[in-house]
């Protein structure tokens, strides 16, 4: 069996179904970010990694240059070969003089060359330089190759190596043999360049050979088994790595990184997809609300109106989806069903009642006529023909409008005029006259009660007459009032007789009594109470000098006489 779980509302469920749409939606777009910036990354890195290799191809061709001017000039260069023997310290000036120049035609042809020089087994160093170079660094150069040719001699020639000399890195080019040897020295700074933000540089054994300062203000790291990665504060430079294998280190190409934002056209597109997929989700929100969550909303408001009691709403569903107006047409109809239903449960519901009445009504009027009949036996015994001629057409008066039709209420004046009508034929066959009096608020007469109801209560007054010199007193008194916000209508009936037993009064005061038939009157009377009005009605039995009625009804509840029947 399947649990259901926490209820929850069609606003929410389309939330979450939204969002099953735009969690994967927004996971894709953060993924194809991070692929395109992986593109983006290895595209960048292939046109650096090609503009140092043309770079470094370019360089290449100049050292392959010098190369070859170095290795033509010991095989056959008079001067230079010219220099192993020994001179004459004119010839040798001469020898030297011949070489500088054609050193300095070379280096007209290479800018990047900052000095050519000649070095001896004799510690003669001589060499040409570029003008920019100072003397203090032309000294510490020559310093530097007499030391090394002195120290190393043969082994001194090698490729093209990285040497720091002083305080500058140089790239060192060393042919020669026969204790004569030529050094071609190419400042760093000279190959390294910087363009705007761009730095391209020099980079061997974990060290910057060029712009060292500011490649360590930047916080570049130097990964050489990496071909490109970001470096720097907040990785905002972009590295790229190349060997060259001429100068035996690793070239480097260091700018800012400004990711795949940088394009403009990427900007703009993805700009203009936002804003249009913002619009999108409005819109598409609007349509669900428009006709999925406003049905939903006035459905429920009509279903919460009709368990309130508004049985007449019924459902409008302002929506173009089919099968809300198929739920509207359906549940409509179900409502006028049931209305018609409890219509004509209702109509059977007061045909039933009527029948109870009628019942009821039928079954009192026995009881009262035979009152009546022992009444007029006892004046025909006791011989009063004018008083029982009298009592004959008050009675006929009275049997007159009792049998009249039976009628579900009366007006509370059309009761007492029963009573009055009673009261009389007591009044002539009783050697103590009753005493009755009225006390009864004028709006009240319209009031409607079931017929022979107060009469019951007065017939019981002179059924339990005590026996005493003073006569039957009776009073009914009817007054309107106020019970919280309700109106209640207030009927008493007092009579000055011997009241109720304590057995009795406990039993009538009993919300679920039973009556013996001996007040079979006084139960057909809450009957038919019940039975004419919808709230309930109040009946408190007590003795005050005698039998004391109290029946309290909702002013509300008054009804009009009830047609004929």
């Amino acid at each position: 069996m399947r649990r259901r779980g926490h209820l929850t509302t069609a606003k929410a469920t389309l939330l979450k179904t939204v969002m099953l749409f735009l969690v994967p939606f927004f996971l894709f777009l953060a993924g194809l970010n991070i692929y395109s910036n992986t593109i983006y990354k290895q595209r960048l890195a292939e046109n650096n990694q090609t503009r140092i290799s043309m770079y470094e191809s370019f360089l290449e061709e100049d050292l392959r240059h010098v190369e070859y001017f170095m290795s033509d000039m010991i095989a056959n260069d008079g001067s230079y070969n010219a220099l192993r023997y020994p001179l004459n310290y004119v010839d040798n000036y001469l020898q030297l003089q011949q070489l500088q120049e054609k050193f300095e035609s070379v280096m007209k042809t290479i800018d990047s060359i900052s000095a050519f020089c000649i070095i001896t087994e004799n510690k003669i160093v001589n060499g040409t330089f570029q003008k920019q170079i100072l003397f203090d660094e032309k000294e510490t150069i020559k310093s530097y190759l007499s030391r090394l040719i002195e120290e190393e001699g043969g082994n001194a020639v090698t490729d093209w190596r990285s040497q720091k000399i002083g305080e500058k890195y140089y790239f060192i080019k060393i042919m020669g043999h026969g204790g004569v040897y030529s050094a071609c020295i190419i400042d760093v700074e000279n190959v390294s360049t910087l363009e705007e933000d761009s730095y391209l540089v020099f980079e061997k054994d974990g060290e910057f050979l060029t712009y060292q300062e500011a490649l360590l203000k930047l916080q570049i790291e130097i990964r050489e088994d990496e071909n490109f990665y970001l470096s720097g504060s907040s990785q905002k430079q972009f590295v790229v790595m190349y060997d060259s294998d001429i100068l035996n280190c690793h070239l480097m190409l260091v700018e800012p990184y400004k990711g795949i934002w940088s394009m403009e056209s990427m900007q703009i597109v993805m700009g203009l997809m936002s804003v249009f997929f913002i619009i999108l989700i409005f819109w598409c929100y609007r349509i669900l609300k428009r006709e999925f969550l406003q049905p939903l909303e006035e459905m429920a408001s009509t279903m919460e109106q009709i368990g309130d009691g508004e049985l007449e709403s019924r459902l409008c569903v302002k929506s173009w989806v089919q099968e809300y107006k198929k739920l509207e047409s359906a549940f409509n109809d179900m409502m006028n069903r049931i209305k018609e239903l409890k219509i004509l449960a209702y109509v059977r519901l007061i045909q039933a009642q009527q029948t109870e009445l009628q019942y009821y009504q039928i079954q009192i009027r026995p009881h009262f006529f035979l009152n009546c009949m022992k009444n007029l036996y006892a004046m025909t015994s006791a011989r009063k023909y004018e008083q029982m001629q009298e009592m004959i057409l008050t009675l006929s008066e009275y049997l007159r409008a009792v049998l009249k039709s039976h009628v579900m209420t009366v007006t509370l004046e059309k009761e007492l005029e029963t009573v009055r009508a009673y009261i009389r034929l007591q009044q002539m066959s009783s050697a103590r006259p009753p005493v009755y009096t009225e006390d009864i608020s004028p709006e009240l007469y319209s009031f409607c009660i079931p017929p022979i109801s107060l009469m019951t209560f007065v017939e019981n007054s002179f059924r339990y007459e005590k026996n005493a010199d003073e006569p039957m007193q009776i009073l009914i008194k009817a007054r309107l009032f106020l019970d919280g916000e309700n109106k209640q209508v207030n009927i008493t009936i007092m009579d000055n007789g011997s009241g109720f037993s304590p057995e009795v009064l406990k039993i009538l005061n009993d919300p679920e009594k039973k009556l013996s038939e001996e007040h079979l009157g006084i139960n057909n009377v809450e009957q038919r109470f019940s039975l004419l009005f919808t709230a309930p009605c109040s009946f408190i039995y007590s003795n005050m000098n005698g039998a004391c009625v109290d029946i309290f009804i909702p002013y509300e509840e008054a009804r009009q006489p009830a047609e004929e029947i």
